[in-house]
């Protein structure tokens, strides 16, 4: 092996060495999604999470959840005396949510109550749905929703503009 190929071999090696030591550091400086997230809604900052926080948590990392669901999930991974999580049990159980296609899930529900398939839903309709079923939202909660949605001039809602939003894209 020649000099020159020698130095070139050196300075590829070095600059892969360096290569990997700056993805170490950048991976060091970003902590990963579920870690953010835990401490972000950890509002006491005390390192656990409440069942309220979890559930949270758990929906801002984009999972639709009923808070019965996650309190489960919560009892299979154990909780401390005081019902809480800390970040490591809070990571087993967002592992543990299988990846489910929550667009179809939001098309199947529209469909369920859009009898007609018009691409419609009456505001009042979905109102009574969201503040009445499952987990139920608040009335500020559901005007801050049609605060963001279009509302046609007969107080409808149009069903591509609803999964727009309930999918954040």
């Amino acid at each position: 092996m020649s000099d020159r190929s020698s130095l070139k071999s050196i300075r590829e090696s070095w600059r892969a060495h360096n290569d990997h030591i700056l993805r170490i550091h950048q991976m060091a400086q970003h902590k990963d999604s579920v870690t953010e997230a835990f401490q972000l809604f950890d509002t006491d900052g005390d390192g656990y999470l409440a069942v309220s926080e979890a559930s949270t948590a758990i929906r801002a990392l984009g999972h639709v959840l009923t808070d019965s669901d996650i309190k489960q999930m919560m009892s299979r991974v154990g909780v401390d005396s005081r019902g809480r999580l800390d970040v490591n049990k809070f990571r087993q159980i967002h592992q543990s949510i299988p990846n489910q296609n929550y667009i179809k899930q939001l098309e199947d529900a529209f469909n369920t109550v859009d009898k007609e398939n018009s691409g419609f839903l009456q505001a009042t309709e979905l109102r009574h749905l969201l503040t009445n079923m499952g987990d139920k939202l608040g009335d500020e909660d559901f005007k801050a929703l049609l605060e963001e949605m279009e509302i046609d001039p007969n107080g409808r809602i149009i069903r591509k503009e609803l999964m727009r939003l309930l999918s954040g894209k």
